[in-house]
């Protein structure tokens, strides 16, 4: 039978205030294989020991940002044999989740996965993502790990979203979206007090090419298959780990390309120019003057390497 341990984020969105009658139930049933650790050295030394007592299934009770944080923490160690990985979708961003599936969240939630680990069912439903990596060749910051980044607008429209739209209780994937749309809307009828249309300076160098110099106003690239609400920004990756979208500040008739970007369906005058480019890459290089976003979490700029040379397998009941 598979060994389960449960890494749970009590701060995550749907744990908050629901702590302790919680987690007695998880270490109860789960023993020495039950954490919340509070610092990433503690997750490190928690997941050497689930490493060392066996856990071949490791569940995250939290959102994109535990995910990442456990991604990030595993080859330390598990080297090349990782566990698989079960979400239970507690964060305020859940995009991991809403790709490779769910266990649900909660005490439910728990029951249902424990249950399944008892009848040997578990791992039945599988699938298997590319993990998105982040290096810094400077050295300056550790690398990350995990499955969705965003630069230029994307950081703004999360900045924004933090300072304001959280407070009214949107999930962090909508209130991105609707701080975007707002600041968007105002820009494209001639109000772009933000400056966003201009975008920032920045370079970028698909594969072995060139680093491309220029003032961008979005990027994008992650490991995943789909996002929610049906948007996929990305056309033309076929079977390649990184998907990415480049779009070029000041680009052309956006108001009109927004549709098709948002579904990843370009019209004949968007393929025809520079300004929206995407596409499938085993490697990017990014030259940042601004922070970028991964997984919620913001990050410092620089020389950024992203790459997706290793994989991960999610299970769910």
């Amino acid at each position: 039978m598979a060994r389960l341990g449960l890494i749970r984020n009590p701060y995550s969105q749907r744990n908050k205030g629901v702590g302790g009658d919680r987690a007695a139930q998880a270490a109860a049933l789960l023993g020495f294989y039950f954490a919340e650790p509070a610092s990433p050295q503690e997750l490190q030394e928690t997941l050497a020991d689930f490493a060392r007592g066996g856990v071949d299934i490791l569940c995250v009770d939290g959102g994109d940002g535990t995910v990442r944080d456990v991604l990030t923490a595993l080859p330390a160690a598990y080297g090349d044999t990782p566990p698989r990985l079960a979400i239970l979708a507690a964060g305020k961003t859940n995009l991991i989740a809403a790709d490779v599936g769910t266990t649900g969240h909660g005490a439910r939630g728990l029951e249902r996965l424990l249950n399944t680990v008892r009848d040997g069912s578990l791992g039945r439903h599988a699938v298997r993502r590319p993990v998105l990596s982040l290096h810094w060749p400077d050295g300056e910051h550790r690398d990350v790990r995990g499955m969705f980044m965003g630069a230029g607008a994307f950081t703004r429209g999360t900045d924004l979203a933090n300072a304001a739209i959280h407070k009214a209780g949107f999930t962090q994937e909508i209130a991105v979206a609707l701080t975007m749309a707002g600041v968007l809307g105002r820009a494209l009828v001639g109000n772009d007090r933000h400056g966003w249309l201009a975008g920032e300076d920045f370079g970028a160098a698909i594969d072995d090419g060139t680093m491309d110099d220029g003032n961008r106003f979005l990027f994008l690239a992650t490991t995943l298959n789909r996002l929610i609400m049906g948007l996929w920004p990305f056309w033309d990756h076929g079977d390649r780990p990184l998907r990415y979208l480049d779009v070029a500040a000041r680009p052309p008739g956006l108001l009109f390309a927004l549709p098709r970007l948002m579904k990843g369906r370009p019209g004949a005058a968007m393929r025809a120019g520079d300004a929206y480019r995407s596409g499938g890459a085993e490697r990017i290089g990014l030259r940042l003057t601004r922070p970028l976003i991964m997984d919620g979490e913001t990050y410092p700029a620089g020389h950024v390497i992203l790459s997706a040379h290793d994989s991960i397998t999610f299970v769910q009941p």
